[in-house]
């Protein structure tokens, strides 16, 4: 009995430390984050500078050749060329030839050296966030998301997980608008901290309601409404590139042209699209067991739907119907809108069966 007694103790002074390590590491992800969206403000502000540079040093040169035909600058650049490196007045300007054609965003070597700080930041702010939640999970001995703190936290690891891997993908044709994914992070974060303080939840998690207690069934359906809502906040990221852009062309020099950010608008939908389609298939068989039956109209379920069947819309109108320009951006800004009312706005207005979410 002694000896029963004995291990207990120290099992409850491990779950102990590991959850004050866990606090730890979020607070650290937190601080990590923050200095993630001072690098990336530094990098819009010095691409912004840049691109009205060179169009400035453009518009002289060419003013300059009407004059004098056939001479040679050496201190111009042609921002509309095949890529590579040239130099402007003071600063070596960088242009990487994109492989689809896409007219280069100009950069310097500054500005690269930001952006991968940025970047690495970026990957151990969300390194430390999903390390925070595996160790709450092994504390509380449930996935990290029964209420709206935890789904929070996770949401902003998905979140940034999702951006970082668009980013290494497309480089500086994402990168140039990660400023919205650091400033969004830092709005989920929060919200999540206040609802945390406010029905503290931070130190700990209450027990699960019976409905929650199947563990696989709850991981399944709540991890794929996470990753569809993060992929659906890349995708309204550009939607409002395409709507600053005009709905075509590339009318701010720093930021991608409304044609790429639809195509890499696209590609987050695609995958967002079937993940929630498998949220609201799961949820429906959830609910089958838990409450005796499948749909029964609650104001989450329903809203999850609705924000469904808009992105359907938009896949249908875009793929089928070939609609692009500001009706897609349009399309991808009332999606997130949804997005955001099926997220924050039934857990805190609406009267739901998944009022456990705070």
């Amino acid at each position: 009995m002694q000896l029963f007694m004995v291990t207990a103790s120290s099992d409850t002074a491990a779950l102990q430390g590991l959850a004050t390590l866990s606090k730890y590491l979020f607070t650290t992800g937190l601080c990590m984050i923050g200095v993630m969206t001072v690098a990336y403000l530094w990098y819009t502000i010095g691409t912004a500078r840049l691109a009205r540079q060179v169009a400035s040093q453009e518009q002289r040169q060419r003013s300059k050749g009407k004059l004098a035909q056939g001479t040679r600058r050496a201190a111009a650049v042609s921002a509309g060329g095949e890529g590579g490196v040239a130099t402007l007045v003071r600063s070596e300007v960088i242009l990487h030839e994109q492989p689809d054609g896409e007219k280069p965003i100009p950069l310097n070597r500054s500005l690269v050296a930001v952006g991968r700080i940025g970047t690495t930041v970026g990957w151990f702010a969300t390194l430390t966030l999903i390390l925070s939640q595996v160790l709450r999970t092994i504390v509380t001995r449930h996935a990290p998301w029964s209420n709206l703190f935890e789904f929070s936290v996770s949401f902003t690891a998905a979140l940034l997980l999702s951006y970082l891997i668009f980013e290494a993908r497309f480089h500086e044709r994402v990168r140039a608008w990660g400023l919205y994914v650091c400033l969004l992070s830092v709005v989920t974060l929060v919200i999540a901290i206040y609802v945390g303080t406010t029905y503290n939840l931070i130190t700990g998690s209450a027990q699960l309601i019976p409905a929650l207690q199947d563990q696989p069934i709850l991981t399944l359906h709540v991890s794929m409404a996470i990753f569809a809502y993060a992929l659906f906040s890349v995708a309204f990221g550009t939607g409002l590139i395409i709507l600053l852009q005009g709905g075509s062309g590339q009318r701010i020099a720093w930021l991608p042209s409304a044609e790429a950010a639809d195509e890499l608008g696209y590609k987050a939908v695609i995958i967002g699209f079937p993940l929630l389609a498998l949220n609201l298939i799961l949820g429906a068989y959830w609910a089958n067991y838990a409450w005796g039956h499948f749909w029964s109209w609650d104001p989450k379920e329903t809203s999850a739907l609705i924000t469904w069947l808009i992105y359907a819309v938009y896949l249908h109108a875009r793929g089928i119907r070939g609609w692009r320009g500001k009706r897609i951006g349009w399309l991808l800004v009332i999606g997130f809108a949804a997005t955001l009312f099926t997220y924050y706005g039934v857990s805190f207005l609406v009267p739901s069966l998944h009022s456990y979410a705070k």
